[in-house]
């Protein structure tokens, strides 16, 4: 569980976020939504403790200001990243399980164990720099579920996937929601977010434009002011952007 109440964010003179107010409980998977520049990502960084905010407050299960204590309860995948050094799958995986201090047993069991749940066991002890973009994505979501965080923060975790390979992170994730956890993910495929997150945060110009569930949120009217353009609802609330005459 993660609470952020009235969070401010500035970067130089520049308002990022702007009295911010959201809860990610546990139990439920939250999707943030919104154009570029909103403060989507932003928002995610401060909730994970990259950043400061420069004012509003933070609650959590435990002591939100300990390194330590967000090191091994708070798990956090960037949208984007890279790898200084060609090391193996397996070693990739095993350096998010560094802050727990477990045994080399327990950290293979975990490493193995995420590796099977997202279907990159065969490239195991392959060079992470020999992956395509798709398949580097599943193993750094294998390091984040190979922490067994209570709390998953994921930017754009499916941008480099394919249909298939969307869906099937979306539906491990919200298992991982359904087993306790606190998950959110910053999406920009509405659709997706519709389909699988319990409540959505819609950013617009750094503020929390719009929360609640998907039916309450995910309106075309209430859409067209934020991404400034045209959406259709079609049978079973699928939407499709067109752009404004």
């Amino acid at each position: 569980m993660l609470e952020l109440a009235h969070i401010q964010y500035m970067v130089g003179e520049k308002a990022v976020l702007q009295n911010v107010s959201v809860g990610f409980p546990a139990g439920q998977m939250t999707g943030i939504v919104g154009p570029n520049g909103a403060g989507k990502t932003s928002l995610l960084r401060v909730a994970a403790g990259l950043v400061a905010p420069s004012g509003g407050t933070i609650k959590a299960a435990g002591d939100f200001g300990d390194t330590a204590w967000r090191a091994k309860n708070i798990a956090y995948m960037p949208q984007f990243q890279s790898v200084a050094w060609p090391l193996l799958v397996r070693e990739i995986i095993g350096l998010g399980l560094l802050p727990l201090h477990l045994s080399a047993a327990q950290s293979g069991a975990r490493i193995d164990a995420a590796l099977a749940r997202c279907g990159v066991t065969d490239f195991a002890d392959r060079r992470i720099d020999s992956l395509s973009g798709g398949e580097q994505a599943r193993v750094f979501l294998a390091r984040l579920l190979a922490t067994g965080a209570d709390v998953l923060l994921l930017d754009e975790p499916v941008q480099s996937l394919d249909p298939a390979g969307a869906l099937a992170v979306m539906a491990l994730l919200r298992t991982e929601a359904q087993s306790g956890k606190a998950v959110v993910v910053v999406l920009h495929e509405l659709n997706l977010a519709q389909q699988f997150c319990d409540k959505l945060v819609v950013m617009h110009s750094g503020t929390a434009a719009l929360v609640g569930d998907a039916q309450h949120v995910l309106s075309p009217a209430q859409l067209r002011p934020i991404f400034g353009v045209e959406f259709e609802q079609l049978a079973g609330g699928h939407l499709v952007a067109q752009p404004i005459d």
